[in-house]
C-alpha cells in the first residue's frame, strides 16, 4: 500500500465522518433520528476517527 492509497482511504473516511455531521446536526435540530439511531451515527464518526489515526499510523512507519 502506498502513501496515496492511504491519502485516498483517510479522505473517503473523513467524507463520511463529514457527512456524519450533517445527519448529527439534521438530528439535533430536530426529530429526524431517533436516541438510537443519533448513537449509531455518533459511532460511524468515532470509528472512521479511529480507522484515520491508524492509517496515518501506517503511513508514518512506511516512510
Amino acid at each position: 500500500m502506498n502513501t496515496m492509497t492511504i491519502a485516498h482511504m483517510a479522505g473517503v473516511l473523513t467524507s463520511a465522518i463529514q457527512a456524519a455531521d450533517r445527519l448529527e446536526l439534521d438530528a439535533l435540530k430536530g426529530p429526524a433520528l431517533a436516541d438510537m439511531d443519533l448513537d449509531l451515527v455518533r459511532d460511524i464518526k468515532r470509528d472512521c476517527s479511529t480507522c484515520i489515526g491508524l492509517l496515518e499510523q501506517i503511513g508514518r512507519e512506511r516512510r
